[in-house]
C-alpha cells in the first residue's frame, strides 16, 4: 500500500509542474526546490517498499517507520491536492470572466486573484518544506534496515479468464456425512408434531473459516429442503443482534417485497414488524437460517422466537455460530460441531483451484510440494481455498517452493492463525490492488458490497488513477475481478452476462483487513443511551459510524481533522443540523461522505445538507440518497469542483437543483432515481462534460428552453455511457436532436427513456437518431435496480 501511495504522490508532483507550465503559473522562489527535494526523497524510498511491507509483520520498528512514511505521504497528498484544486479554480474563473465581464472588472478580478494566488503559493511552499523535513528523516532511517530493492509490479490482468473462473461456492468438500445427518433432522418428524409443537433449532458450531456458512448454504439450496418447506428465509445476523433489522430481513424474504414496499417497512416499529411476521407465517412450514450469530443475550432473541410459533409443525431453525454459549441460548435441539478437514480434503480443495488451466504433466510436477502446502491449511477450507487461489497464478515449481518455505509460516503473529495464508495472498497482490483490498475495512462485517459502489469509493480515494490513461471505471472493474479471482470476495451475485454486481467478504477475511488497518480505519458503534460525543485516534483516516435503533448520531466527533472518508449506518433517528455542521467544519480533508447507508431507512439528514459542504474542497464522492425531507441542494455544493459522484436517489421531496451545478466539471456520476418532485433540471447540466452516467433526470424535448435542461444540451456530454432520462413535452424537436448529436455518442452503451404518455416508442427512437447498436429501454415510474 505504501508503494502505491508514494507512486500517487510522485504522479501528483509531475502533474503540478506540467499543469503549472501549461497555465503559465510559476511557483514562488524556493517552492520549486522543495518539490524537487520531495521527489528525490520519495524516489530513494520507493524501490524498497515491497520488502519493508513484508517485513513489518515481524518487525515493529519497520512497522513504525512505514507508518511515519504513510502519514507524511498522506499529508503531502492533501497539500498537493489543495494546490491542484486552487489551480483548477483559477482556470475556471479565468474562463468564466474572460467572456462575460467588462474589461475593468476583469482587471480588478485578476489583480485580486493574483494576490490571493501569491498567498496560497506561499502557504503551499511552507507546508511542503515542513513535510520535507519529515521525509528527510524517514529517508535517512531506511538505511538501518538493509531493505532489498524490488521491481515495482503492475497488475497482470487476464480478462478472458477473470470473469469465468471464480470458485464455485456450491461445491463443498468433506462434509457429506454431516450434511446427510442435518438434512435428516430437518425433514423428519413433522407429521408427529402437534399444533403446539416445540420449534426445533439446529446449530452448526465451529471456529472461523471452518465452513459453517458454506454448509448452511448447501443445506438451504438442497432440492429436498426446497420441496419440503413452504417458505425459506436466510438472515445474516452478524455480531450485533438488531431485532428490528432481523425482523425486517425475515419479512422481506417471506413476502418478496419490491423496493417501494421495503422503504415503507423501514418506518415500522419492532412490535408492528413482529405482528407482520406472525401474519406472514400463518400456518406455513418454514425453514429459517440465522447465519453468524454472536449474541449470548437471550432477551434479544425471545420476542422474535415467539412469532415463530405461528408457523406450521415441522418448521425448523438452523443457526451457525462460533460460540458454544449461543448454542445454549438458542435452546438448540441438535448441535453439530464442525471439525477440521483432513489433509487429503484440504489438498482436494487446494488442487481443484490451483490446477485450473494446467496439463497433467504440470500437475504431476507440483503434486509433492502442493501436498506439503496443504498441511499448512490446518484443516480450514478457507485457508485451502485462499492458498489454491494464490498458487493458481504461480506457474513454476520454484514459485510454489517459495510459498512453502515463506517466513510467514513461522511468524509469531500468524503461527496459530488463518492469517498466514491470507498474508501470503495479500503480499502477492500488486501494491495498487492492496490498497483497494484494505479499503474494504470501511464496510461492516457481512455487508453486501456492490461492485459499482466500491469502485466509486476507490475512485474517490485516488486508487484508480492509472498511468495508462485507461478509464477509471474499467480499471476498477479489473481490480475488483482480480480480488474476486483470488478468493478475497465470495457469495457472488451476477448479471445476465455473468459479471459480478454484488458480493460479500468472508468474516475471517474481514477480520484480516481490520488487523492490517487498525490505525487507519475506525468503526464507532453508538448504542442506545451512550454519550453524544465520540473521540478518534489522531491517525484515523477513514470512519464508519454505526448508530443503533432509536439512537441519535453523535453531536460531536473529535479527531476528524485528517479524515478522508465518513460512512454512516444509522437507525431511524435523523442526523441533527448541529451534528452535521460540526462534522463538516472539523473534517476539511474529506474525500468521501456517504449518508446513503441508513439500513434502508429514510430521513437520515434532518434538514438536508448545510452550506458548510462547500468548504470540503477535496470531496470526490457525496451520497445523500433517501433523505425524504430535503427539498433543495445548497448553491454551495457547486463549489466542489473535484466531485466525481453525486447520489440523490430516493430524495422524494427534492424540488430543485442549484443553478450553478454546471461548475462541477469533474462530475462523472449523477443519480436522481426516485426524485419524484424534481420536475426539471437547470440548463447548466449541459456543462457537465465529464459525465459517464446520468441517471433519471428530466429533459425537455419539445423546444430549447433558456433555463431548462433540453435535448440539445446533451451535445457536449461525449463521455456518457449510461443515460436514463424522463422526457418532458408532447413531441421531439428535430433541431434539438441535431444539436444533441446523439448518433455521435460512441461510448453510450445503455439508454432508458420514460416517455410522455402521448408519445410513441417507435417515434421516439426514430426521431432521436440514436446509434444503431445502442440498447434502448422504456420505463414508467421505477426504472429498476442500479448495478
Amino acid at each position: 500500500m505504501a508503494d502505491a501511495l508514494v507512486s500517487a504522490v510522485l504522479e501528483q508532483l509531475t502533474t503540478i509542474i506540467l499543469e503549472g507550465a501549461r497555465q503559465k503559473v510559476r511557483l514562488i522562489k524556493g517552492a520549486q526546490q522543495e518539490i524537487d527535494k520531495v521527489r528525490r526523497n520519495l524516489e530513494s524510498i520507493r524501490a524498497f517498499l515491497d520488502d519493508a511491507e513484508e517485513r513489518e509483520i515481524r518487525n515493529k520498528s519497520i512497522k513504525l517507520w512505514l507508518h511515519r512514511l504513510k502519514e507524511a505521504s498522506l499529508d503531502l497528498e492533501d497539500v498537493l491536492d489543495g494546490w491542484n484544486t486552487a489551480l483548477l479554480e483559477w482556470k475556471m474563473n479565468k474562463a468564466q470572466n474572460s467572456v462575460s465581464v467588462l474589461q475593468k472588472k476583469v482587471c480588478h478580478f485578476i489583480s485580486c486573484f493574483c494576490f490571493r494566488r501569491v498567498v496560497k503559493l506561499h502557504g503551499f511552499s511552507v507546508q511542503i518544506k515542513k513535510i520535507n523535513g519529515r521525509l528527510d528523516e524517514i529517508a535517512k532511517q531506511k538505511d538501518r534496515y538493509s531493505f532489498v530493492p524490488r521491481e515495482i509490479r503492475q497488475p497482470q490482468i487476464q480478462p478472458e479468464r477473470e470473469t469465468t473462473s471464480f470458485v464455485d461456492g456450491s461445491v463443498i468438500h468433506g462434509r457429506d456425512e454431516v450434511k446427510k445427518r442435518i438434512i435428516g433432522h430437518l425433514l423428519c418428524g413433522s407429521n408427529e408434531e402437534s399444533s403446539d409443537f416445540l420449534l426445533q433449532t439446529i446449530s452448526i458450531v465451529g471456529m472461523g473459516g471452518i465452513g459453517k456458512t458454506a454448509l448452511a448454504q448447501i443445506l438451504y439450496n438442497d432440492d429436498q429442503i426446497k420441496a419440503h418447506f413452504d417458505k425459506r428465509v436466510w438472515v445474516c445476523v452478524s455480531d450485533v443482534f438488531d431485532e428490528a433489522r432481523v425482523a425486517r430481513a425475515i419479512i422481506i424474504e417471506l413476502e418478496d417485497l419490491d423496493p417501494t414496499a421495503v422503504f415503507h417497512l423501514n418506518s415500522l416499529p419492532l412490535q408492528s414488524l413482529l405482528k407482520r411476521i406472525c401474519g406472514s407465517l400463518g400456518g406455513k412450514k418454514f425453514f429459517l437460517v440465522l447465519d453468524d450469530v454472536w449474541t449470548e443475550d437471550g432477551n434479544s432473541w425471545d420476542s422474535l422466537k415467539q412469532t415463530f410459533k405461528h408457523g406450521a409443525p415441522g418448521s425448523r431453525i438452523l443457526v451457525t455460530t462460533r460460540k458454544d454459549p449461543v448454542v445454549q441460548m438458542m435452546e438448540s435441539s441438535h448441535v453439530f460441531p464442525l471439525e477440521e478437514l483432513s489433509q487429503e480434503v484440504c489438498w482436494s480443495i487446494l488442487s481443484q483451484i490451483a490446477f485450473i488451466n494446467r496439463d497433467k504433466k504440470q500437475c504431476s510436477d507440483l503434486n509433492d510440494i502442493g501436498w506439503k502446502i496443504a498441511r499448512k491449511c490446518k484443516g480450514l477450507p478457507l485457508a485451502a481455498k485462499t492458498l489454491g487461489s494464490l498458487l493458481r497464478y504461480k506457474r513454476t515449481r520454484e514459485e510454489w517452493k517459495d510459498v512453502l518455505d515463506n517466513e510467514i509460516w513461522t511468524s509469531e503473529m500468524t503461527r496459530k492463525d488463518i492469517f498466514a495464508p491470507l498474508l501470503l495472498s495479500y503480499y502477492d497482490l500488486p501494491s495498487v490492488i492492496r490498497q483497494c483490498f484494505l479499503y474494504c475495512a470501511i464496510f461492516p462485517k457481512d455487508f453486501e458490497i456492490w461492485r459499482y459502489l466500491v469502485i466509486q469509493h476507490w475512485m474517490a480515494q485516488g486508487y484508480l488513477n492509472s498511468s495508462s490513461n485507461a478509464e477509471m471505471e474499467l480499471v476498477g472493474r479489473e481490480y475488483f475481478d482480480y480480488l474476486a479471482a483470488r478468493s478475497f470476495f465470495q457469495d457472488f451475485e451476477r448479471l445476465e452476462d455473468g459479471s459480478i454486481f454484488k458480493c460479500k467478504m468472508h468474516d475471517i477475511v474481514h477480520d484480516f483487513v481490520l488487523f492490517l488497518t487498525e490505525s487507519d480505519f475506525a468503526t464507532k458503534k453508538v448504542a442506545s443511551g451512550e454519550n453524544s460525543t465520540v473521540e478518534l485516534q489522531s491517525e484515523a483516516r477513514h470512519l464508519t459510524v454505526m448508530v443503533a435503533e432509536r439512537t441519535t448520531f453523535p453531536a460531536s466527533i473529535y479527531g476528524t481533522e485528517k479524515l478522508r472518508s465518513v460512512v454512516t449506518f444509522c437507525g431511524r433517528e435523523a442526523i441533527s443540523d448541529v451534528a452535521l455542521c460540526n462534522l463538516l467544519k472539523r473534517s476539511k480533508r474529506l474525500r468521501l461522505l456517504d449518508f446513503g447507508w441508513a439500513d434502508g431507512k429514510l430521513n437520515v439528514l434532518k434538514n438536508g445538507i448545510p452550506d458548510e459542504i462547500g468548504q470540503l474542497m477535496h470531496l470526490r464522492h457525496l451520497n445523500i440518497s433517501y433523505n425524504e425531507n430535503m427539498k433543495k441542494l445548497p448553491e454551495a455544493i457547486c463549489e466542489l469542483c473535484n466531485l466525481l459522484s453525486l447520489d440523490l436517489n430516493g430524495c422524494y421531496s427534492l424540488e430543485e437543483l442549484p443553478d450553478g451545478i454546471g461548475k462541477l466539471i469533474n462530475l462523472r456520476f449523477f443519480r436522481a432515481a426516485g426524485c419524484f418532485s424534481l420536475t426539471w433540471c437547470p440548463k447548466s447540466m449541459g456543462r457537465l462534460t465529464s459525465l459517464r452516467e446520468l441517471v433519471e433526470v428530466n429533459i425537455r424535448v419539445d423546444h430549447n428552453d433558456p433555463k431548462e435542461f433540453c435535448t440539445g444540451d446533451l451535445e457536449k456530454l461525449c463521455h456518457l455511457r449510461r443515460l436514463w432520462v424522463k422526457f418532458v413535452g408532447y413531441s421531439i424537436d428535430a433541431d434539438e436532436v441535431r444539436r444533441a448529436k446523439l448518433h455521435d455518442k460512441i461510448h453510450l452503451q445503455e439508454m432508458k427513456i420514460d416517455l410522455d404518455q402521448n408519445m410513441d416508442e417507435r417515434y421516439a427512437v426514430e426521431t432521436l437518431n440514436l446509434p444503431s447498436n445502442l440498447n434502448v429501454q422504456f420505463w414508467t415510474g421505477y426504472s429498476g435496480p442500479y448495478c
